[in-house]
């Protein structure tokens, strides 16, 4: 989970035409919801690279950052249900493209059974900055990141658990692209190794950066952070 930037992406207009005390969700498509579908990709995506059609590398799933190489699934952030949010079905600040899976992340999170939720104890990625909350550890895991007050321990705790963060397939995709990540770096460590401090940070850093826009980033960036 990342921290993404709505301000840099327009909602499309078309949104507004559609008002929920007289349309569903189900009255919804056509071309704007191929606007939609494109605004978020460009929000979620790598600004300038990523088509409209969200066929370019870059695109990751709001919430478990595994790529979505297809439509992927767009996501009410609060339920849209007349139980819960309705008058949320088309505002543009509670939609995100997530990526389809039912193990984990948005159809995970709403799914029929699921144990109940308080959105307001949920981080919001185009809010909050997940990274204050959430620590991924090198073996795949994601935890509370130590050390935080009670309030968003409970959020990192909910977050984890309402969007199921801890499945078994993603914690063994988040180690295999840290795997993958450290051995293609396996050949510099010797010569790294030598470098003073200062030039050490600095590759990090540029390292960091080269990688912000694959899957599973925050893992990479986290076990980089830690060689500092």
């Amino acid at each position: 989970m990342h921290k993404l930037n709505r301000g840099n992406t327009e909602a499309p207009q078309c949104l507004s035409d559609y008002d929920h005390n007289t349309q569903t969700w189900d009255d919804f498509g056509g071309e704007c919801k191929k606007r939609l579908r494109a605004a978020l990709a460009q929000m979620q995506g790598i600004p300038g690279v990523t088509t409209e059609d969200a066929s370019e590398y870059g695109v990751r799933c709001a919430y478990c950052e595994d790529a979505i190489h297809h439509a992927g699934h767009i996501e009410h952030f609060r339920r849209k249900n007349r139980n819960h949010f309705p008058e949320l079905t088309f505002e543009w600040n509670n939609l995100f493209l997530a990526c389809g899976s039912n193990d984990h992340c948005g159809h995970y999170k709403d799914r029929r059974g699921a144990d109940a939720y308080n959105p307001d104890n949920l981080i919001k990625p185009d809010v909050e900055d997940p990274e204050d909350y959430l620590y991924f550890h090198s073996s795949g895991e994601v935890r509370p990141r130590v050390g935080i007050d009670a309030n968003k321990e409970l959020k990192a705790n909910e977050t984890i658990r309402v969007f199921g963060l801890k499945d078994q397939t993603l914690t063994s995709s988040r180690a295999r692209a840290l795997k993958t990540y450290k051995e293609k770096m396996l050949d510099e460590l010797d010569e790294i190794a030598n470098w003073e401090p200062e030039l050490i940070a600095e590759y990090i850093q540029q390292e960091i950066e080269n990688t912000q826009w694959q899957a599973f980033s925050t893992t990479i960036k986290h076990f980089l952070a830690g060689a500092c």
